[in-house]
């Protein structure tokens, strides 16, 4: 039996027919709603709400723990807008003539940047992002490679998502796929095998190898060209921004940082690089985080404390709804600070807290402390976010000291740190520093790249020589898998701490 179902959001209504018995979350997906469900449908996250209207009642529920049972109504947020990097530049104009084109391709996790290219003289034409399409599939490439091995068509169904937004990001610019020369694609090695159709089971499961670390014959896919990739959680969007920085023609030693829903990282110069990968999880992204959100409007960016309390900036200036990464690191850093979160990580109860901050908290079932962001304590962290946190700073912490560990190297050797994307430009580097996230003794020698990636891919369209460059850079990293590693399970504990309690 089927149901008359209509979809509604903000910019746009769709009407369409369910079966009995299909899944809210699997409707929203097949007619290309883009909304959140950080766990990948599994119920783990409650990110997924939507409100949901038949003839009997009006209520608010979980799109990935209900069915179609009747003609309906189904009343969703869309992810779009907010606070997308293209690079440090604003985007131009979109192109009105065709001519020789190319595109550029930064192809996220979590968003989604394409870039138009004049080949004839290297200018850029038109700029345009927005959320990942797979979204709703999961948050982060581990949930979107148990969506492609559990579903017979998983694998295609996300890569068929993913191109058709490329489409549609390219047709809001004036043309289409066919019109290009060249389409240049710089992302994380899962995000380009699924891109391309290759399984990539292989790179989730020991020893984490990809089918392929440079993709091109394997597709035969013309006017469509790879980033190559160092590892399999190590991928073209780091040889890709690697090369935007220039750091790969330094003698300086510098640290290369691109935090997000992965944690990649490169130590060295023009001598060669050591790499590796953290699971720090999407955490920095919101996902997993009670009230965590993208950086969209509605989520608090930023947050301090002064002599007057808590103060936050808010996305769009509108009423906070949740708290996005940048906000996240901020808020630690600040009850770090204040001595709210202890440096072992226990978020304090208002009997415990220091003088001033009771009226923030409120004390949960286990004798932890929840902190209330906004007046009407609708926005709030739990002892459970801090605890998704504090494991996802301690990956990033421990993976840098273990590479100048192997590296023979001192924090205090290093010239520079290179952060790049989208969350380490919006993130206040002296907050990261405060819960020991990254070195305080880098926080003064700090490089934002921006949309490096992005940058690197245009490159790969422009420069004659950018591809053997790559294919350079990428022989000249090294990569340490840190799975298992001894060093790094000897770190990671250490790193847990965000403070030692005696310091003042």
């Amino acid at each position: 039996m089927s149901f008359h179902v209509t979809i509604c959001s903000a910019k746009r209504k769709t009407e369409t027919l369910a079966n009995e018995g299909e899944q809210l979350l699997a409707v929203l997906r097949r007619e290309g709603f883009s909304v959140t469900a950080a766990c990948g449908g599994r119920g783990a996250c409650g990110k997924c709400t939507v409100t949901l209207i038949t003839a009997e009642k009006k209520r608010r529920v979980l799109a990935c723990r209900n069915k179609i049972t009747c003609d309906c109504t189904i009343l969703t947020e869309e992810i779009r807008g907010g606070a997308i990097l293209y690079e440090q530049a604003a985007p131009v104009p979109a192109v009105t003539e065709k001519k020789q084109l190319a595109a550029a391709l930064d192809l996220g996790t979590t968003t989604v940047v394409l870039e138009l290219v004049d080949l004839s003289d290297g200018s850029r034409k038109g700029t345009a992002a927005e959320w990942n399409a797979q979204a709703p599939y999961g948050a982060d490439v581990i949930s979107r490679v148990q969506f492609c091995t559990e579903r017979a068509d998983g694998l295609l169904t996300l890569k068929n998502v993913i191109r058709k937004q490329t489409d549609e990001l390219l047709e809001g610019l004036g043309v289409k796929r066919s019109d290009l020369q060249d389409l240049f694609i710089a992302g994380n090695t899962i995000m380009q095998h699924i891109y391309a159709g290759l399984d990539p089971l292989p790179i989730a499961r020991a020893p984490f190898k990809p089918q392929a670390y440079f993709i091109g014959d394997e597709t035969q896919e013309s006017g469509l060209s790879y980033a190559p990739c160092v590892a399999g959680y190590v991928g073209g969007d780091i040889t890709a921004g690697l090369m935007a920085s220039g750091l790969y023609e330094k003698k300086e030693r510098s640290l290369y940082l691109d935090i997000g829903t992965n944690g990649e990282m490169a130590l060295g110069g023009a001598e060669g690089f050591l790499c590796c990968a953290v699971a720090s999880g999407p955490a920095f992204e919101g996902a997993g985080i009670t009230c965590g959100m993208p950086a969209l409007e509605g989520a608090v960016s930023h947050v301090t404390w002064n002599g007057d309390g808590l103060k936050y900036e808010v996305i769009g200036g509108v009423p906070a709804k949740g708290i996005c990464g940048s906000g996240l690191i901020d808020l630690l850093a600040v009850l770090c600070r204040m001595r709210i979160v202890s440096g072992s990580g226990r978020l304090l109860g208002p009997d415990d807290a220091p003088e001033g901050c009771a009226e923030y908290l409120e004390e949960d079932e286990n004798g932890n402390g929840v902190f209330y962001l906004t007046e009407d304590r609708s926005v709030f962290l739990t002892a459970a976010d801090v605890r998704q946190l504090q494991l996802a700073k301690a990956a990033v912490a421990a993976g840098i000291r273990v590479l100048l560990k192997k590296s023979g190297l001192d924090v205090n050797d290093l010239d520079r740190l290179y952060i790049a994307g989208g969350f380490g430009n919006y993130m206040d580097p002296g907050s990261a520093a405060k819960i020991g996230m990254i070195p305080e003794e880098l926080t003064s020698n700090i490089v934002l790249l921006g949309n490096a990636s992005l940058a690197g891919a245009r490159m790969a369209l422009t420069l004659p020589d950018a591809r053997e460059r790559l294919l350079k850079l990428r022989d000249a990293c090294s990569y340490i898998e840190l799975s298992g590693d001894a060093d790094f399970n000897d770190e990671f504990p250490e790193q847990m701490y965000f403070y030692e309690e005696d310091d003042d």
